[in-house]
């Protein structure tokens, strides 16, 4: 549940890059983006994305991973 005044909360993300920030904006982003019919090309063009999204080093995606944790977003890869 979102209050009325969200836009003045602010979510501390200890240890957070602006790189690591950005990349996670995108994710985000991408995948609020997809349609939501049933789809089989936007479904593999999503899956393309997500495998291209984790190349990267392991600094990286841990961070990442850190993230998705302390926001408690979960992220389920078909």
């Amino acid at each position: 549940m979102i209050e009325d005044d969200y836009d003045k909360t602010i979510i501390p993300l200890p240890n957070v890059t602006i790189k690591i920030l950005a990349k996670f904006i995108e994710y985000c982003k991408h995948h609020l983006e997809v349609p939501k019919v049933e789809d089989k090309t936007a479904k593999e063009d999503l899956k393309t994305f997500d495998v291209e999204f984790v190349k990267v080093d392991q600094s990286t995606l841990f961070n990442l991973m850190l993230v998705w944790i302390f926001l408690n977003i979960y992220v389920y890869i078909n």
